[in-house]
């Protein structure tokens, strides 16, 4: 599962869910928690079992999640985040999403027909974000690399990031392929509209 094409949701129906270890949420946490507003909700669109809401919650933060299959965390919104509609949900103080490797044909369906194309999960997630709460909502992303790199200058994609379109990234956080149990998947994180953050760290923690 290390090559995209093998994670590419239109070849093949396969498990979605890839959990988030506890380390990274932990990781997450240690890096934002003191450049978040505290008054605000910590929102997870795509929520399953909770692992990135988790240390939020732990230490007082108001969260929420959102998630088409109630995984059993408290507060989820059982919902289709891609079928969201303006104004369902308040803006939260910050968005954290590591979105499904795969998800189902309905979904597919929707997501072909608002993009036209084959998008990556993580920057259907991230325009939807955009859509909702404006380019200036504070978001952490895990994506693969292909989100930001092995563009060319005329792709879609890269003029997204290029032109404005999609919001600076504040940060990028490097984590090593076998950071997933059972899987190998080359990915990052991408933190928008947060400051007082370093350009690049390395996660170099638990993983599996």
């Amino acid at each position: 599962m290390y090559r995209v094409d093998r994670n590419n949701f239109y070849n093949a129906q396969k498990n979605a869910t890839v959990y988030t270890p506890d380390g990274v949420s932990d990781f997450l946490f240690g890096l934002l928690e003191d450049k978040i507003d505290r008054a605000g909700t910590v929102l997870d669109p795509c929520v399953g079992s909770g692992s990135l809401l988790a240390p939020f919650a732990r230490a007082g933060f108001k969260t929420q999640g959102i998630d088409i299959v109630d995984q059993g965390y408290p507060d989820t919104y059982v919902h289709d985040f891609i079928a969201l509609q303006k104004g369902e949900i308040e803006r939260p103080a910050l968005v954290v999403a590591n979105p499904p490797f795969n998800i189902d044909n309905k979904t597919k369906d929707i997501v072909a027909r608002v993009h036209g194309r084959r998008p990556l999960l993580p920057e259907v997630w991230l325009a939807k974000a955009i859509e909702l709460w404006g380019k200036s909502v504070p978001m952490v992303l895990f994506a693969p690399y292909g989100l930001r790199l092995n563009q060319t200058v005329q792709s879609r994609r890269w003029r997204l990031f290029a032109d404005g379109i999609y919001p600076p990234i504040s940060a990028i956080v490097a984590l090593p392929k076998d950071v997933y149990a059972n899987v190998l998947f080359h990915s990052e994180i991408l933190i928008f509209n947060i400051a007082g953050l370093q350009g690049h760290y390395f996660y170099d923690g638990q993983v599996g």
